[in-house]
């Protein structure tokens, strides 16, 4: 769950300011190498959001409490020269990643004076059980080389997330490629991990397998120093069904300083379905002990 040791990879800031280029007409490039994905050959859908309040930030937006709406309509390609595009009017700006003039992914970045602007619309804040640090629970599955929880990620936030039956949660230090100067966080960190409790937040209260369809992420403290340990989390009575076919399910979590501060929030929405189930399950059973993942997935254990 904690920080495996210094590292030598690049920030996180300049990788992502690498892979998002807007130029002062509002157009620019979009190319994401492999260390930002989540499924092999997939831009990681928090990583994704963040690329786009990266490529916002020459407008203004940096620094500044704010809110990141993303629409993942369709899966973004790592490795692959794309298009970007940004509108920006009064306290808001769009950009839209498009393949061959097609979107395939956008967000809109809306900031705030201060984190209490936003913090009234921003989703419940009382999602981090307290009791959290005296818990259990059981080990989620890790990969190889997602940006979230892949041990062989030289970039990756390298998570040891964990579940029981109240939630998903983490407890950590970031590494050190994740901070900027003067040990402050980089506000991608916020959007890459409460994306990733998001997915598994639906996954374990569907138990099907599926991908991240929305992002409402509030940034209320984007550039807080927050030394210590952080601890991000969301419970499973809080997942509750979008559409009559309970095939989108919105997910609430929260990341919370080591002195209790609440630092952002998110409203993400999860898209469930045995096709993906399909892809997904081989997978994720050959990473976990079989108990957990009959627990975890009880349809796909056999």
């Amino acid at each position: 769950m904690r920080s495996r040791g210094r590292s030598s990879a690049a920030p996180v800031s300049d990788v992502l300011a690498a892979a998002a280029r807007l130029q002062p007409d509002g157009r620019g490039r979009f190319f994401a190498p492999a260390a930002l994905q989540s499924w092999p050959g997939v831009v990681h859908g928090g990583g994704l959001v963040a690329l786009l309040d990266v490529a916002s930030r020459p407008l203004g937006t940096d620094g500044r409490p704010r809110r990141l709406e993303g629409r993942l309509t369709s899966p973004v390609p790592t490795e692959r020269a794309l298009d970007l595009e940004s509108h920006a009017a009064d306290s808001t700006v769009a950009v839209t990643i498009l393949e061959r003039g097609q979107p395939l992914t956008s967000a809109t970045i809306t900031t705030g004076e201060s984190g209490g602007d936003l913090e009234a619309e921003a989703p419940p804040r009382d999602l981090v059980d307290n009791g959290v640090n005296g818990r259990e629970g059981w080990a989620l599955p890790l990969s190889d080389q997602c940006l979230a929880c892949g041990a062989r990620n030289p970039l990756g936030l390298r998570l040891g997330l964990r579940f029981d039956q109240r939630g998903v949660w983490a407890r950590f230090v970031p590494r050190e490629s994740w901070r900027r100067p003067e040990g402050r966080l980089d506000p991608a960190l916020a959007a890459v991990l409460l994306d990733e409790i998001a997915w598994w937040l639906g996954a374990l209260v569907t138990k099907e397998g599926g991908l991240t369809n929305r992002i409402s992420l509030t940034l209320l403290r984007p550039d807080a120093p927050a030394p210590g340990p952080l601890t991000a989390g969301g419970r499973f009575e809080a997942v509750t069904p979008v559409d009559r076919r309970r095939t989108f399910w919105r997910t609430h979590s929260a990341l919370v300083a080591a002195d209790g501060t609440v630092l952002a929030t998110a409203a993400i929405v999860f898209r469930a379905g045995a096709d993906y189930s399909t892809r997904q399950m081989s997978y994720l059973r050959s990473r976990t002990n079989p108990e957990i993942f009959a627990r975890m997935f009880p349809s796909y254990s056999g």
